[in-house]
């Protein structure tokens, strides 16, 4: 792998990402937007509270998702895809490149929502902002991770899209956002426990109810940085050489 061609591929995909409005509107805009929407359905902010934690790690993961989930189908109906791999640069640099990408993406949506979430929606939590900025932050890479396997796989952009409410939705339903999971029925506890996006809500949650998270937050943090280095590991073995 090498670090001038990961560097040009990151320069070239931040390029493009902020570039498209739909992009900046997704990315910068509506995770700060919602929370300030959702804010004012509850009375008090300490009701507000507990969904309000979630949504700071899960918005970026939804976000990301759809960024990413399009990325290499994109880039493989353009032909850019099969040029940059009939370079020198390796399916390594393309990976690196997008994930180097989506930390500067992920880092900048992370102070934007955090920022709203605390000074402008009233968000309380036993961690400082800065341990909920982080968590944002490795929740977008997350769901850029899980996008760009997605993207990966599929032909065209309409097989991507249809994994954000075949799969992403329906996680989100159960992650807390919507409802508290511990009043939830036991058979959908025990799905919980074993979704991808459980491990996003779950050190939120722990960030949320004590100082600097605790075990368990570490311990979902470890979990999430695991999945994330198995998805791209995945994703880089899947890539081809294909046309549009």
């Amino acid at each position: 792998m090498s670090p001038q061609k990961t560097r040009a591929i990151t320069r070239r995909v931040l390029k493009e990402l902020f570039r498209d409005p739909r992009s900046r509107v997704v990315l910068i805009i509506t995770p700060g937007l919602l929370l300030l929407i959702v804010r004012h359905l509850f009375e008090t902010a300490a009701d507000f509270s507990t969904t309000g934690v979630i949504m700071v790690g899960v918005f970026p993961v939804f976000s990301m998702f759809l960024v990413g989930s399009t990325a290499i189908v994109r880039e493989r109906t353009r032909g850019t895809l099969e040029a940059i791999l009939s370079t020198p640069a390796s399916r390594l640099d393309l990976v690196a490149g997008y994930i180097c990408a989506a930390v500067i993406a992920s880092l900048t949506q992370a102070v934007i929502t955090v920022t709203v979430a605390y000074w402008l929606s009233d968000l309380s939590t036993a961690s400082p902002p800065w341990i909920l900025g982080i968590l944002a932050m490795l929740s977008g890479v997350f769901g850029m991770s899980l996008g760009l396997l997605v993207s990966a796989v599929c032909q065209n952009e309409g097989q991507a899209f249809q994994f954000l409410p075949g799969v992403m939705i329906p996680q989100m339903l159960v992650s807390g956002i919507v409802w508290p999971v511990a009043d939830m029925a036991e058979w959908v506890q025990q799905l919980e426990r074993v979704l991808p996006l459980s491990a996003v809500s779950r050190a939120l949650t722990a960030a949320r109810e004590h100082s600097y998270g605790g075990a368990s937050m570490w311990l979902s943090v470890v979990v999430m940085v695991g999945m994330t280095a198995a998805a791209l590991a995945s994703t880089a073995a899947t890539l081809r050489r294909r046309t549009a």
